[in-house]
């Protein structure tokens, strides 16, 4: 499975990229200056991990809120866009419950034998 992940549309460091990141990611300031300035991820997470998801579009948001512009790609290293990972949620959050759904019928059906 492939991997999502969000990067700094610039390679100029400052201190909002750095506490945005240090409240997802357990590292060093430097670090994280070093991550933006060679243009690599600053969080990434599996394809199909909702969680990862929702983190990404958090440092999505503080960071465009501040006036850092950030670029989100796929599992393909492709641009993609917040409606997309939304959309990704919204279909796992449907999965999750039709399969709680499907596991409550068959309880019921195990309990009336």
């Amino acid at each position: 499975m492939g991997f999502i992940g969000i990067k700094a549309a610039k390679s100029d460091f400052n201190a909002v990229i750095a506490k945005t990141i240090r409240k997802y990611r357990d590292i060093s300031i430097s670090e994280i200056k070093a991550i933006v300035s060679e243009g690599n991820y600053l969080y990434e997470c599996d394809y199909v991990d909702a969680q990862g998801i929702e983190v990404i579009l958090s440092i999505n948001s503080e960071l465009n809120s501040n006036g850092i512009s950030t670029v989100i790609y796929d599992e393909h290293d492709q641009k993609t866009n917040v409606e997309f990972l939304n959309n990704l949620l919204e279909s796992y959050a449907e999965i999750a419950a039709q399969v709680e759904a499907e596991m409550d019928a068959e309880a019921l059906l195990e309990e009336g034998e």
